[in-house]
């Protein structure tokens, strides 16, 4: 069913809203003013569950109900989170790599020290998606409502990575409720006294990070949904290649079903593929490739060794006719913190 169009939280003091009614009554609009009325989304810690690289799942895409093709999904309550990625201007920004981050029904990452996977954590789930926003800056997720755990309450782990920057930014959001425990009993660490949300002193930040969810239209069983821009305090710029960013490569058909995508490459560069979107008309879904025509489609991400002609293969036809490949310059985040 589709989903009807969302409104995106915009917080405005009373005088910002005057001006803006005053500015609509004039027939036009002005992207800098408008720019004023958003809320710089707050950096804050990453945390320290962001799955180490052998934890981050093959299927990396932005749908942590379903991991690969298992037809058990996560258990929890489905939930939706949509927004936009946008500049300090209000502009969105196309290419910005989206990842989500967060605990399982009952509190537990798939973040291990030890092993693949932290074994507490349901299988089924996900545990992290991946998302590269297209021109209109759009991110959309499916995923579940996040567990609490001792010293937290309910909350999302956000990283953003910019075209030709370095490092992700992070933050995080979380519900605008108060807290229950599986036994019904209200949970000790609520919006109020969380050690994140509760240190964010300017009130417009705070409320933006606090998402009111509610029911998906038409459907009768509990999903949920929320929408949210994440608003950087900068304007990006957007580099060409060989500084990061993506590339658009047709991909040519094998005899066996693939797909080849050639690309040049660097040494040390970093690339993921990325083809049909999922839960949006905009963006591009994360997908596993190989390095051989009838090799294992066996990763995520592919560092060159040597510069030169780079050949990747993957299965799913391109329903747009082309595919973007992501790379990143030595020394940008590639998985891990």
């Amino acid at each position: 069913m589709k989903t009807p169009p969302h409104l995106y939280h915009i917080p405005l003091s009373r005088r910002r809203l005057l001006r803006s009614m005053a500015v609509a009554s004039a027939g036009f609009t002005l992207p800098g003013f408008l720019a004023e009325a958003l809320t710089i989304s707050p950096t804050v810690t990453q945390g320290p569950y962001y799955p180490l690289a052998r934890n981050i799942p093959l299927d990396k895409d932005n749908d942590l109900v379903r991991l690969n093709d298992n037809l058990t999904l996560a258990t929890g309550v489905v939930t939706y989170i949509n927004g936009r990625v946008l500049d300090a201007s209000g502009n969105p920004v196309r290419g910005a790599l989206v990842e989500l981050w967060h605990a399982d029904h009952e509190g537990d990452y798939l973040y291990s020290t030890s092993a693949a996977r932290n074994p507490a954590c349901d299988a089924a789930f996900a545990g992290f998606g991946q998302y590269l926003t297209g021109s209109d800056g759009r991110y959309r997720f499916r995923t579940i409502k996040a567990g609490l755990y001792q010293g937290r309450t309910r909350h999302f782990h956000w990283g953003v990575t910019f075209p030709g920057e370095l490092r992700r930014t992070t933050t995080q959001t979380g519900w605008n409720e108060v807290a229950y425990a599986v036994n019904g009993s209200v949970w000790p660490t609520q919006n109020s006294n969380d050690n994140v949300f509760g240190t964010i002193s300017n009130a417009e930040q705070r409320a933006s990070m606090l998402l009111n969810f509610t029911a998906v239209a038409g459907i009768s069983t509990g999903e949920v949904e929320a929408s949210w821009d994440y608003v950087v305090g900068r304007t990006p710029t957007e580099p060409t290649y060989p500084a990061g960013g993506s590339l658009v490569v047709s991909g040519m058909p094998m005899a066996g079903g693939r797909f080849r995508l050639r690309v040049p490459a660097y040494a040390g560069y970093s690339y993921e593929v990325y083809g049909n979107p999922t839960f949006a008309e905009l963006g591009w879904q994360a997908l596993p490739f190989g390095l051989t025509e009838t090799g294992a489609l066996d990763r995520h991400i592919h560092t060159a060794a040597a510069e030169g002609t780079l050949d990747l293969y993957v299965h799913l036809p391109a329903i747009k006719g082309f595919y973007t490949v992501s790379y990143r310059v030595p020394g940008a985040n590639t998985g891990t913190p």
